[in-house]
């Protein structure tokens, strides 16, 4: 009684360990950045960890999100699926202002982001994001980037 044999105990992590690793993959992904939009603070060729979904977004972080149509915008778009990461093209920006917010200086808009949208601005003053197509809908987000995995050398 409460002692735990050496081999229950080993399968007990194995299946720990198992969920864990189940869990990392529906919840994490690691992107590559590719473009100058976010630089200085992010480069072309590094690498990202993001945690999927809109949990914990708020202004101020940094997100992934589907990159908008060339002639459209997100108007209309497709909400975002996670589970094939490789079959969309993404954007990194900033997330400067959500739902009820003021859209930030240099939008170009004067009133207030609507619900269930956020604008999103590159670090770089040359990127396009919504500045060129407005509030991005919580729906086009991948995910939120929790930290850098390696820097590149772009």
């Amino acid at each position: 009684m409460g002692v735990i044999r050496p081999l229950t105990a080993g399968l007990l992590v194995s299946a720990l360990a198992a969920a864990s690793a189940r869990w990392a993959r529906q919840s994490l992904a690691a992107i590559t950045v590719s473009g100058h939009s976010m630089s200085p603070t992010l480069t072309s060729g590094d690498r990202v960890l993001v945690r999927l979904g809109t949990r914990g977004l708020r202004r101020g972080r940094i997100v992934v999100v589907a990159r908008p149509d060339s002639d459209e915008g997100w108007a209309g778009a497709e909400p975002v699926g996670q589970r094939d990461i490789s079959a969309r093209r993404w954007y990194i920006k900033r997330a400067t202002a959500v739902a009820g917010d003021a859209y930030p200086f240099g939008v170009g808009r004067t009133d207030l982001v609507p619900p269930g949208h956020i604008a999103l601005i590159g670090d770089n003053p040359v990127s396009v994001d919504s500045k060129q197509y407005g509030p991005c809908p919580e729906h086009q987000v991948l995910g939120i980037m929790l930290l850098r995995l390696r820097r590149g050398t772009g």
